[in-house]
Formats: C-alpha cells, sequence, structure tokens
C-alpha cells in the first residue's frame, strides 16, 4: 500500500523532517537466505549480514527483517576467522506498525487533532482503539489543552492527526538495533538465525495411470505460502519434517478412514498397512527433525505468495494397485489386555485398494519424497481423465516402496470372525482361532492381501492354517489368495501364545 494513503487512511499525518538521519551503522541487506520451512507452520531463517564495526561500543542498525519476526529467537554466528562480538543491547522497532504503535511514541508530546468541527491543540494522554483492524468506532483520544482535558470518543469524527517531528527517527520499516562491542574494527559477515510464524509447505503429487493400468505419469510439486509479511530473495529453502508433523498428518489420516467405522464414543484403533502396532491416541511428541528435502532451485518468494514449484517428474513410472484385507479393530476398553478374551474380536468388512511404486532413479524419480497429498487418476481410452482416490503418501526415501491406500475396493468384500479361544494353561498358553471370508464381487480377478496381527503377545506360534501366508513383521502375518470374478474364499486359522 502506498504510505501516504495509508496514513491518510488511518488519520495520523507525519509533518516534513519527521524521519531523520540515523546515527547508527547499517548493515548490509540480507544474501545467502536459506529458509528452513517446518512442517509445523514456522520457519527458521538464516541470512548473512555485512557490517562494519569500530573497536569498542558500536550501534548497528539492521533493515529488510520481516514484520512478524520474533526477536527473542534472534542469534548470530560470526563467520570466517574474524570474532570478538558482544551483543550488549537489541531493539525491535518498527514504529509504523499499526497506528496505535505510533501514537504511542508521541505520548506526553503536543499533537493537533483536526475534527470536523474544528482544530485542537494539546499534550496527548492516552489513545485506545488504534490498533490495525481493531474498529475505528471504539477508539478515542485524550489530550490536555490550555482549557483543560480533552476526551475524542468517537475517532471517525477526528480527520486527522498531526504528529509533530520527533526527537528521534521514526522506523518507517522493521528495523534491529544492536549495542554491541567489538574487540577490535574493519568489516565482518555474520550469519543471523531467527524464527518467524507464517511459513508453510505442503507436497502434492498427481498421479495418472495409463490405459494399461501398470504405467502412470508421476508428478511432485512442493507448495509454499508465505504470510510472514517478509520478502526472500534467491533463497535455499529446505524442508523439514518433524515428529510434531508426522504425528497430526497420520491423526488426519487416521480420521479420513473413520467415516467407515460405526460410531464410537472413541475411536477404535486401527492398523495401518505395514506398521507392526495399532495407532495410539495421542502420542508425545516435539519439533524434532526426522527428515530434511532441498529444493532444487533457489526460491524468491513475496509477501502472501502461493507458490508451487517443480520438485520432481517421471512421465512412465511403474505402479502397482494391489488390495488389503486387514479386518481386526479394537475396542477401546480392551486394548491393551493380552489375556482378555475378547480382545480384538471387533472387525469391519472393508478391503482397501492400494497403489505402490519404487522410488528409483531407473523409473524416473530417485529423489527423497517428502511427505504430502497424493492424488490418483485413471486415462481412458478416449484421453479424459477420471479421479480415482487420494492419500496421504508417507515419506518415501530413494529406493524405497512408497504405497498410498485409495479407499474401499469396488466389489470386495471381507469378513473377520473368532471362531475359537481356549486358555491351555492358565495365564501360560491361549489359542485362539479365527475365520476370515472373502467375497469378489467385481469383474476382474483379484490377489487380496490379508493381513493378521498377532497381538496378543510376541512368543506365537501357528499351529494351523489352511492357507499359506508369510511372515511380513514381527507380529504380522499375511495371506494372498487370489479370486476369480464372483468367487468365494475362506481362511481359517489358529494361533498359540504362550509367556
Amino acid at each position: 500500500m502506498n504510505r501516504n494513503l495509508f496514513w491518510m487512511l488511518v488519520g495520523v499525518i507525519l509533518l516534513p523532517g519527521a524521519v531523520t538521519q540515523s546515527a547508527e551503522s547499517d548493515a548490509s541487506s540480507p544474501h545467502g537466505t536459506v529458509l528452513s520451512l517446518y512442517d509445523l507452520g514456522f520457519g527458521l531463517v538464516n541470512e548473512v549480514r555485512r557490517i562494519n564495526t569500530g573497536s569498542g561500543l558500536n550501534r548497528l542498525r539492521f533493515t529488510g527483517l520481516p514484520a512478524g519476526i520474533d526477536p527473542a529467537t534472534l542469534s548470530f554466528i560470526p563467520l570466517g576467522t574474524t570474532a570478538g562480538l558482544d551483543v550488549l543491547e537489541q531493539r525491535f522497532r518498527h514504529d509504523t506498525a499499526s497506528a496505535a504503535t505510533l501514537l504511542r511514541r508521541y505520548m506526553g508530546q503536543t499533537i493537533e487533532v483536526r475534527t470536523r468541527s474544528g482544530t485542537e491543540t494539546g499534550t496527548l494522554l492516552h489513545a485506545s482503539g488504534w490498533e490495525s483492524g481493531a474498529n475505528r468506532q471504539t477508539a478515542f483520544l485524550v489530550i490536555a489543552t490550555g482549557d483543560g482535558v480533552q476526551l475524542f470518543l468517537n475517532a471517525a469524527d477526528i480527520e486527522h492527526v498531526v504528529l509533530p517531528e520527533p526527537a528521534y527517527r521514526i522506523a518507517l520499516q522493521p528495523e534491529l538495533i544492536w549495542t554491541v562491542e567489538a574487540e577490535s574494527e574493519g568489516p565482518q559477515n555474520i550469519r543471523l538465525s531467527y524464527q518467524l510464524d507464517g511459513l508453510e509447505w505442503m507436497a502434492q503429487y498427481d498421479v495418472i495411470v495409463q490405459e494399461d493400468g501398470r504405467t502412470a505419469y508421476f508428478g511432485g510439486r512442493i507448495g509454499l505460502r508465505n504470510t510472514s509479511l517478509g520478502t526472500f530473495s534467491n533463497a535455499q529453502v529446505r524442508l523439514i519434517t518433524t515428529e510434531s508433523g508426522l504425528a497430526h498428518n497420520e491423526r488426519q489420516r487416521t480420521a479420513a478412514s473413520g467415516a467407515r467405522r460405526e460410531s464410537t464414543t472413541s475411536p477404535p484403533m486401527r492398523y495401518a498397512y505395514g506398521a507392526d502396532a495399532p495407532t495410539a491416541e495421542e502420542a508425545v511428541s516435539g519439533p524434532v527433525p526426522i527428515s530434511i528435502y532441498n529444493l532444487p532451485e533457489m526460491v524468491t518468494l513475496a509477501p502472501d505468495d502461493h507458490v508451487f514449484i517443480r520438485y520432481v517428474q517421471a512421465d512412465r513410472l511403474s505402479v502397482e494397485r494391489f488390495f488389503v484385507y486387514d479386518g481386526v479393530r479394537f475396542d477401546r476398553f480392551q486394548r491393551f489386555r493380552r489375556n482378555d478374551w475378547n480382545y480384538g474380536t471387533e472387525s469391519h468388512p472393508i478391503v482397501d485398494a492400494h497403489l505402490q511404486f519404487i522410488n528409483e532413479t531407473a523409473e524416473g524419480l530417485g529423489v527423497a519424497l517428502p511427505p504430502g497429498r497424493f492424488r490418483l487418476y485413471q486415462r481412458k481410452a478416449e484421453g479424459v481423465v477420471d479421479f480415482v482416490g487420494e492419500d496421504q503418501l508417507l515419506s518415501t526415501p530413494v529406493d524405497g516402496v512408497g504405497h498410498v491406500r485409495l479407499g474401499p475396493a469396488p466389489g470386495l468384500v471381507g469378513e473377520r470372525e473368532r471362531t475359537g479361544y481356549v486358555e491351555v494353561t492358565p495365564m501360560r498358553v491361549y489359542e485362539e482361532s479365527f475365520r476370515i471370508s472373502l467375497e469378489n464381487n467385481s469383474d476382474e480377478a483379484a490377489e487380496i492381501r490379508v493381513v493378521e496381527h498377532l497381538y496378543r503377545w510376541h512368543d506365537f506360534e501357528i499351529v494351523r492354517a489352511d492357507a499359506e501366508f508369510e511372515l511380513v513383521g514381527e507380529q504380522t502375518i499375511e495371506f494372498r489368495p487370489v479370486l476369480r470374478p464372483g468367487g468365494r474364499r475362506t481362511i481359517h486359522y489358529t494361533v498359540r501364545y504362550s509367556w
């Protein structure tokens, strides 16, 4: 916004000469900027500044800073061999952040208030309701004139407030003032570091499966949103995932699948495919970095920018679609009691469709993929594409297997029933039997990965099974029956636990 227009809107006029020259030594503008963007909605800014100090006490002024900077998080590191710099005092100023901030600078000074009925001059005693975004109808001023104290209750009646030239410089832009003690004189480079809210990132993947169903276009973009009021030019951008951010994403992913469950007073726990344990309700986590991803090119971000940067692209990525029946559910009252006869007997009928791929250079990828939103489309013979489903893609390292859950598979149904529970040796040995029934009501043959979690104890033995299985986790087995269109299949097995 034009600065003159801004002050016309707030009704404040700075008289000529109000912005005086500073006696401080100015640091250079930032360069070598590195933005470390956390998945919690804040960023850590690192930038190089060049300063010139004399031996002894110095006052340094840093400009080109975001208005939302948290001065308490600011630190610096001298670069090169020069050192001996001690910051004795630090002040952050932005006098024109709002009319309220500016008026506070003039408390006890003489100002001129121009209203519709005339002009009054007096000492400013109090100003309220002039903050940014506040309702001007409730703002008021109190000044002391030669006729006594006058109260201007309605700011809407105030046409202008004229402020005199101050005895000090007005900070029109955010600035940082340091009082430093330097052991030697001369120029040196320092690296500033500070935390800033309003810097967000998200990964987005768009995958279009070709007509053959085995290859797909894979496009990955990184969305950057800057609401920090800062400007960053030619910055290196690092994306950081944390314990808290990953836990939040997993809760969102679990909640998204919760619509398929029956309503309960508390969402039941359920295994995610590939996990060795059910998802906990609320885990204690913090902003500890888990993974770091570097964008391939320098980025410029202006205030309120929302941009998408290409991160990775593969034109013919090999993909595989498969189906999973992971039928166990847990009642919230029995979830951790290994000898409770009712533990893990609840089930659901959903067979989920999944898609997987290998993240390798030979497939056109070969870069670590941050977690993000995954949208799947299917190309039809006539060239149009249909939306198939979406999920959160988890972090996928180079040479790792990425997979997403696409939702219920049309025509596939599962049922899980416990058929036996025997206490072989009280409090020592138990046997439990299950029957898993599958139906394929679709038009295509389907291999269904039937996942069974042996959750009661790690010391187990499968004593009977009428289908082949493999151990896919410490306490997880998997059957892989193939059902023809219209086919039915039932699997029985018995597990023995010992402790």
